[in-house]
């Protein structure tokens, strides 16, 4: 529905369509977004842009006079005529920004990747984790060289516990002391026997 009258201007057109809204709206409530709607009116993309070749009468040099005058439609050219600079003469259009679409588009397929926004950061991080498995090595060489010396301890421990046993005499023990006494140096001796294949 076209809402403007004669001698209307703008202010009048949009007062219109707000009440236009307000009697089709099954709520009936004003329209919410009157503040975005007025800041968006502003911006290039939201524009009219007038077409060049639909707007205006179209005009063109007489072959005999040389003044301007309405045509039919039909171009009538005189080859001894001065060229004519149409840049000059046309209103540039506005350039509407690119859409969303379009901009992803150009985003994805440009030759900034994501390795170009943050490759310092990605080497970084790959640097330390680099350093991460240096340290878990070393750390776990550590370990093992703890674990054998705790265990090469353990076996010069026991070995002078089992020294200790086998130089004690079996006259310092009575009874049940005895026989446990003597059980634990046979054992040992056991464990230091020489096998027979």
């Amino acid at each position: 529905m076209n809402v403007r009258k004669s001698g209307s201007n703008d202010f009048d057109v949009f007062n219109a369509a707000l009440q236009q809204y307000e009697k089709t709206t099954p709520t009936r409530k004003a329209f919410p977004y009157v503040q975005a709607w007025t800041e968006l009116k502003k911006q290039p993309k939201w524009l009219l842009v007038e077409d060049s070749k639909s707007s205006g009468i179209k005009r063109s040099r007489s072959v005999h006079q040389g003044t301007s005058q309405q045509s039919d439609g039909r171009s009538y050219i005189n080859v001894n005529d001065e060229p004519v600079d149409l840049e000059e003469d046309e209103p540039q259009p506005i350039c509407r920004p690119m859409g969303r679409d379009k901009a992803k588009k150009a985003a994805s397929g440009s030759e900034s990747s994501v390795m170009d926004l943050y490759g310092d950061k990605f080497d970084r991080y790959v640097q330390l984790q680099s350093d991460k498995v240096g340290i878990m090595s070393r750390v776990k060489q550590q370990i093992v060289e703890t674990q054998q010396q705790i265990a090469e301890t353990q076996w010069k421990l026991q070995r002078n516990a089992n020294i200790d046993l086998l130089s004690k005499k079996a006259t310092d023990f009575e009874g049940g002391d005895l026989d446990i006494f003597l059980a634990m140096q046979e054992s040992v001796r056991a464990k230091y026997r020489p096998r027979n294949n």
